[in-house]
């Protein structure tokens, strides 16, 4: 057997917290050795192979050797789509899951077919808003719409309705026109709607 340490000692040894530690005994990934005082001491030998068999400090489970690799995955991640993980992981979720969640909870409040769709229309609108503002453009992606996910389209049984949200959907990745009132068929107060939304865009920038 190795010298025993306190948990704080073999916290030291490893580069983590303290805390961290004591969250491993706890939950039984670090053993620990009782003596006949009721003292608990950790074998550096026998915690160290526990931990590579847990790998818990490669998940990222706190101290700070898990925070440097955290940072160090994020970082690579966000390299390379222009996003942090989580962020991604969002976005990729309001625009695939989102939409037709929004359709069915109008539905489920009252809203004809035709205002299901507005609605639909609107929260596309200000996800891709969001999406563009908080992208980090770089070498490998200058298109943030490259690492999305396609957008979900719900369909609309109303002929009317499934009509007015093929016409104004960024089905094709570009900016819908009713946002532009420059634009011929552009909606009176899109383009203000589209700078609110652009300002909450630059509200969520890191």
């Amino acid at each position: 057997m190795s010298s025993l340490m306190t948990f704080a000692e073999y916290a030291q040894a490893i580069g983590v917290n303290a805390s961290t530690v004591s969250r491993g005994v706890k939950n039984g990934t670090i053993p620990v050795v009782e003596l006949a005082d009721g003292q608990r001491k950790i074998d550096r030998s026998a915690a160290d192979s526990a931990r590579r068999l847990n790998g818990n400090i490669a998940r990222g489970h706190g101290g700070r050797a898990d925070r440097a690799v955290r940072r160090q995955a994020e970082w690579k991640a966000k390299s390379e789509t222009g996003y942090e993980p989580s962020v991604l992981a969002m976005l990729n979720a309001m625009r695939t899951l989102w939409p037709p969640l929004m359709k069915q909870s109008m539905g489920v409040l009252g809203a004809a077919e035709i205002d299901q769709a507005r609605a639909v229309l609107a929260l596309s609108q200000m996800t891709a808003y969001i999406a563009a503002m908080v992208h980090q453009e770089s070498s490998r992606v200058r298109d943030y719409r490259q690492v999305l996910q396609p957008e979900t389209l719900p369909t609309f049984e109303n002929e009317k309705a499934q009509a007015f949200y093929l016409k104004w959907c960024d089905h094709e990745g570009d900016c819908p026109a009713w946002t532009d009132e420059a634009e011929a068929d552009g909606l009176p107060g899109g383009m203000e709607v589209a700078e609110l939304m652009c300002d909450a865009g630059h509200a969520a920038r890191p």
